[in-house]
């Protein structure tokens, strides 16, 4: 599919801020990108009349830019490139504004782990409900509490990355085990479960002067987790890790936007 907003310069990924961690391989890389998700081949009208053709391509591109336009509420937040694809790989209405939230007053609970709201960010849902066969990973029923986890839910946890690979994992719907290069604790998938530390495995990236970071939000299947506490990695400044050893038990399902 074409990139929405052709005329918009690419977003440049930054210098991660702690290398150092990177060249241990703790958040190793995600995926690769499938180029033929980047091309769109649209069907023309059935018109017989050239300027019928025109009037309804025409509309279709207006539909198009004010799709994008209202997928996009926070441009203050630095969208990263994934926001110019397609809009139907977002979930709009799942859209979470975290910038205005200082602090929890409350704790959270998601899949019977603690959860960690991204605060100070702009969460951008992706669209998984029924993606996946059913939604029970998601919790996507109507809570007793805001605040607590349902059966059959899977905790939450965030992985830090750049805003290209952002893109890639939009369009491919996940993040790839087999792409990693690095692993300190062990072969899998690494990730968080605390956005703080998360944030310290990403690329900032420039959008309109601005500095930003992004981090993925994802569900992770607790029985095919292993979790790395503090007192094993040695950083008693990070949250634990979780290193995840399939595939298809990570399901990313929203993009978090922090202006650094």
């Amino acid at each position: 599919m074409a990139s929405l907003l052709n005329n918009d310069q690419a977003l440049l990924a930054g210098i991660n801020c702690h290398m150092h961690h990177l060249n241990n391989g703790t958040f190793a890389s995600d995926l690769g990108s499938d180029p033929a998700l980047y091309s769109c081949s649209g069907s023309d009208s059935d018109s017989d009349s050239e300027s019928e053709k025109k009037t309804v391509e025409n509309d279709k591109k207006a539909r198009f830019r004010g799709a994008a336009r209202r997928l996009m509420p926070g441009r203050r937040q630095g969208r990263c490139s994934a926001y110019k694809m397609h809009p139907g790989f977002f979930a709009e209405k799942f859209n979470y504004d975290f910038t205005k939230i200082l602090t929890d007053q409350q704790p959270f609970s998601r899949g019977g782990a603690d959860y960690i709201r991204p605060l100070g960010s702009m969460r951008y849902a992706l669209d998984v409900v029924d993606k996946y066969g059913d939604n029970a990973w998601l919790g996507y029923v109507e809570r007793q509490s805001a605040n607590g986890s349902i059966d059959d839910e899977w905790p939450v946890a965030y992985h830090g990355t750049t805003d290209p690979r952002a893109a890639e994992i939009v369009t491919s719907g996940g993040l790839d085990l087999g792409k990693g290069m690095h692993f300190a604790f062990g072969y899998g998938i690494y990730c968080t479960p605390d956005p703080k530390t998360a944030l310290d495995y990403a690329s900032t990236y420039k959008h309109n002067g601005k500095s930003y970071k992004l981090i993925v939000q994802a569900r992770v299947d607790p029985s095919h987790r292993e979790i790395v506490p503090k007192s094993r990695h040695g950083c008693s400044y990070y949250g634990d890790y979780w290193i995840i050893k399939k595939n298809d038990a990570i399901r990313p399902y929203g993009i978090c936007v922090f202006p650094c």
